[in-house]
């Protein structure tokens, strides 16, 4: 009966789009928008590109004839359809029904699965499309994975779980959150699988914090078709350190510095980050080397872990040997000041912003050496005062792990 309530309901979304409009964009906008596309086929992903040019007010139809006439080999056909719109029925040929049931292709936008039509469905800018084979209709239908790391380290259980679509004795939707179980889950390159309540048990967490590859899987045991929408490949998700919960202000500063590289844990077998310790001066020109490029993984034991990140900052004029003193905590002028320097070292960013800094309440307590880099970072948005009233720049107060984080994100925010 819930199969035949699913059958229903497609077959009233089918004979609905004969009569709807456009749902956002005109077709005659000008200028070009730039989307994303993948393509998942049953047990591997087909294509993928992002920052694909296609005109404003184009449609996901529009998109795939598009990538059809760029790329042969992947043999997308678009069939019309008995109710007038028309559908992919085919890629890489992959076509509709080879699994059995109502087996074929499917898509989402950003998500969503679009309650119209393909040639109804108008694109913005900086939208995310899958097309994906699966037998969303069929038995057990199709589920569309997210993880929930909330109890990863009060009970080594991460959940995985999705957002289904249900009908009542009305036909009326409700989305209602379900386990995923029964699925192939590969985590950093272990596997597991979940159980009746989608969910796993991590034994051994040393190592996790970070961006870590997740991958979800499964399949029909008879026909073979996906079950779930197996994970997009190339965005990494982000396990918090057991210090640095998502709730924190810091978070979204130490998802950023951690996942460009420049910040690690300060304990791999614990997953601490150590967020309220201050920054020492050989942590900085460390953090400060890899943001220009460098690599420091490469000093034998017999030297300082810092040894190459105090030689480049050296010499490249980021500080002096005289002033180097490695385990010396950071203040937020000899911050920006290290950092300004850096920037210009890199050479893309505009290092003539000024801002008028004469008039912070702490404006004599900045040391002259440093102002013109104070100035500029205030200019840039690396400092936004430490005061609710006037401009107070604090610049003697030393800069912890998460400031630290938070300065360079708001630097690259702007």
């Amino acid at each position: 009966m819930k199969k035949m309530r699913k059958l229903i309901a497609l077959v009233v979304a089918m004979v609905m789009l004969v009569g709807l409009m456009a749902l956002s964009a005109s077709a005659e906008e000008p200028g070009t928008i730039r989307v994303r596309l993948r393509i998942e086929g049953v047990k591997e992903m087909l294509f993928y590109e992002n920052g694909i040019e296609i005109g404003a007010g184009s449609t996901v139809e529009d998109l795939m004839m598009q990538i059809n006439e760029a790329y042969d080999a992947l043999g997308i056909v678009i069939t019309v359809a008995s109710w007038g719109d028309t559908y992919v029925s085919e890629i890489a040929g992959l076509t509709e029904f080879d699994y059995g049931g109502l087996s074929g292709w499917s898509f989402r936008v950003n998500g969503v699965a679009p309650t119209v039509g393909q040639s109804l469905v108008f694109l913005e800018d900086l939208d995310s499309v899958v097309f994906y084979y699966g037998d969303p209709w069929g038995a057990p239908g199709m589920q569309y994975p997210f993880e929930d790391m909330s109890r990863l380290y009060s009970d080594g259980v991460i959940g995985i779980y999705s957002n289904d679509e249900e009908y009542d004795e009305d036909w009326n939707p409700t989305v209602v959150t379900n386990p995923v179980a029964g699925a192939t889950v590969t985590l950093a390159g272990a596997v597991y699988t979940t159980d009746e309540n989608g969910e796993i048990k991590i034994t051994d967490k040393s190592g996790l914090a970070g961006f870590k590859t997740l991958q979800v899987e499964r399949y029909d045991k008879e026909t073979g078709v996906p079950t779930v929408l197996r994970l997009w490949p190339y965005d990494d998700i982000y396990i918090p350190f057991a210090d640095t919960p998502f709730d924190e202000w810091y978070e979204g500063a130490v998802m950023f510095c951690v996942g460009d590289g420049l910040f690690v844990g300060t304990n791999t077998t614990e997953n601490l980050f150590s967020p309220l310790t201050n920054m020492t001066m050989a942590q900085l020109v460390t953090v400060l080397g890899r943001l220009a490029g460098e690599n420091f993984n490469s000093d034998p034991p017999s030297v300082p872990w810092y040894a190459s990140a105090r030689a480049w900052a050296i010499e490249h004029g980021v500080i002096s040997e005289e002033a180097f003193v490695f385990d010396e905590n950071v203040t937020r002028e000899r911050f920006v000041d290290m950092f300004y320097y850096t920037a210009s070292l890199i050479g893309t960013y505009d290092m003539t912003l000024r801002a008028d800094i004469t008039g912070a309440v702490d404006y004599d307590e900045i040391n002259e050496d440093y102002r013109e880099a104070v100035s500029w970072a205030v200019a840039t948005g690396i400092i936004r005062g430490t005061g609710t009233g006037a401009l107070t720049i604090s610049p003697t107060f030393e800069v912890n792990r998460v400031t630290a984080c938070r300065m360079l994100l708001d630097y690259y925010s702007e």
